[in-house]
């Protein structure tokens, strides 16, 4: 088995953040990505009340890049001060009118006075425009990009440190096919001599006695688990350099590999290969952990 890859696709992780700030007509908008390893997508939006209607569409921009992960996007809006607009005509107005009314009645008119009437002083309210919709949607698209431009870095760590750890798997599983043939000439011997025992009683029958050992060589013979494994070696290796969402499949293959070593181990019973089940198992272990951070 050759674990050498000289080049394969992105591999992205399930982690990473991401941050942009854009400027809008009311004040400034920024949104947070988060990421984390999850067995399907589950994308959590929070957003001011006054943008909750762009849920939908903020969650269509993830599932449009993600097919994995928790993700959680967070929106603020900083609003900029309050616009105000003075209606000096209706002041003066206001004013003029309750002069009239300060004079019949002997007492004076103040700005507390005018401003209590209303409508003097107007806020102008910020409104959630096509442009600030728009706005914030590229705002969480970049920092969208951003936080899975992580995820691929991290996934490319990930990747290296994978194909790593199976030249480790496959050196011990190479050493393991060199010893399979102790295995079967361990079953014979074992065979030879129960039988030898068995034959200072009385004689067995030749023929027979070929029949059984063939047929408990055949079951002692791990040929077939180590042929199995090493397909699936291969087929981890081959996934791992197409790239895209193969976080599933490689978690398959390692089951398939485990469960191949777990026979190996059971049917050998050849001190050496014992050892070097006991240590494909602890490698095997290593490479399930990181691959539950790949999508």
């Amino acid at each position: 088995m050759n674990g050498s890859v000289t080049g394969y696709a992105d591999v992205a992780s399930m982690t990473g953040f991401g941050r942009s700030t854009g400027e809008t007509l009311i004040g400034r908008v920024t949104v947070e990505v988060r990421a984390l390893n999850h067995r399907h997508l589950e994308v959590t939006v929070r957003t001011p009340r006054s943008c909750i209607h762009l849920d939908p569409e903020i969650r269509n921009l993830v599932r449009g890049r993600l097919s994995r992960g928790k993700v959680e996007i967070f929106v603020t809006l900083e609003d900029k001060p309050p616009e105000f607009k003075v209606d000096t005509d209706r002041a003066l107005e206001v004013a003029k009118a309750l002069e009239e009314v300060a004079g019949a009645v002997g007492d004076r008119v103040t700005l507390e006075h005018i401003l209590a009437v209303g409508e003097i002083i107007q806020v102008r309210e910020a409104v959630v425009s096509d442009e600030l919709t728009s706005s914030i949607l590229s705002t969480a698209s970049q920092a969208l990009e951003m936080m899975v431009g992580h995820r691929y870095e991290e996934g490319r760590v990930l990747a290296l440190d994978l194909v790593s750890r199976m030249d480790v798997l496959g050196s011990i599983a190479m050493e393991i096919e060199r010893m399979a043939p102790e295995v079967t000439a361990r079953a014979r011997r074992n065979m030879l001599q129960a039988l030898e025992n068995l034959d200072q009683r009385g004689s067995l029958d030749p023929h027979r006695l070929d029949a059984e050992i063939a047929i408990l060589a055949q079951r002692s013979d791990i040929a077939e688990e180590v042929l199995r494994l090493r397909t699936h070696y291969d087929s981890f290796l081959e996934t791992l350099s197409k790239g895209g969402v193969i976080g599933r499949r490689l978690d398959f293959l390692i089951q398939e590999m485990q469960r191949e070593i777990n026979t190996i181990g059971s049917k050998s019973g050849v001190p050496g290969i014992s050892e070097q089940v006991v240590d494909f198992k602890s490698e095997l272990e290593k490479v399930r952990e990181q691959v539950q951070n790949i999508e």
